[in-house]
């Protein structure tokens, strides 16, 4: 989670990807890695211990990031391995399984301080069931890293293509709208059921930014739509930095 690119808009299995070279991916890292830091630091210094999941994410966007430019690197030196598959591998991780994890369990660390039991309790079965979901779909990939194909596509997009695995489950998610939704539903409903506005409408921005990608490069989705949520994830610093939080 949160840069979710396992998702296509074509019948073959691809991930179109936020950046255009290893610089750019570089650069993101270098910008995201410290404030999610930060963002965690501020967590701590406040005692809001339940918010410090939250405030990780633009650290591990960040890293999602540097992983990119990992496998730019080793594309542009000519699919130079062990390199290609590490950074293939660990694309891959973040946008089919960790994020769909990380989210979920964040907004029920912060339900803990915010909401009533009942909820706290549908979160954490909602988390533990993607947490299933996300490893589930991430196993396939990592027993078989033959299977998983980046290239360049002629936008300048990196792609992977993982066709080969022929799994009923990734072309569920990838290639049908009710997969789509599901996918889409982990990540974004757990942060609009919690109490706090701020979350809420952390949520809220990611939906929009999913409808408004949608609505507007519906045929680049994945990589605008990662870019907004690299942009997005900035806000978890004022989310962590609001008084009534430091006051708490």
């Amino acid at each position: 989670m949160f840069c979710t690119d396992g998702h296509t808009l074509s019948v073959i299995h691809v991930l179109p990807r936020m950046c255009f070279s290893a610089s750019a991916s570089f650069t993101a890292s270098a910008v995201l890695v410290p404030l999610g830091l930060y963002s965690h630091h501020l967590a701590t210094r406040h005692e809001r211990p339940d918010y410090k999941p939250l405030a990780l994410v633009p650290f591990f966007f960040g890293v999602q990031q540097f992983v990119e430019g990992l496998e730019w690197t080793a594309i542009d030196g000519g699919n130079i391995e062990p390199l290609a598959t590490i950074g293939g591998l660990g694309f891959l991780f973040f946008a089919y399984c960790f994020w769909m994890i990380w989210i979920p369990w964040s907004a029920w660390s912060i339900s803990r301080s915010t909401d009533s039991k009942g909820l706290q309790r549908r979160l954490k079965w909602v988390a533990i069931v993607a947490t299933v979901l996300g490893i589930a779909f991430y196993l396939p990939m990592l027993f078989n890293p033959p299977a998983i194909q980046p290239a360049v596509h002629s936008n300048g997009r990196l792609l992977y293509d993982i066709a080969s695995l022929r799994s009923i489950f990734h072309n569920f998610v990838n290639t049908e709208p009710v997969g789509e939704l599901v996918y889409w539903g982990f990540i974004v409903l757990p942060l609009l059921a919690v109490r706090d506005k701020a979350v809420k409408l952390f949520g809220a921005l990611i939906f929009v930014s999913i409808f408004l990608t949608w609505a507007t490069y519906s045929a680049t989705f994945n990589s605008v739509w990662c870019f907004y949520c690299a942009v997005l994830s900035i806000m978890v610093i004022w989310i962590v930095n609001r008084p009534h939080l430091r006051q708490a």
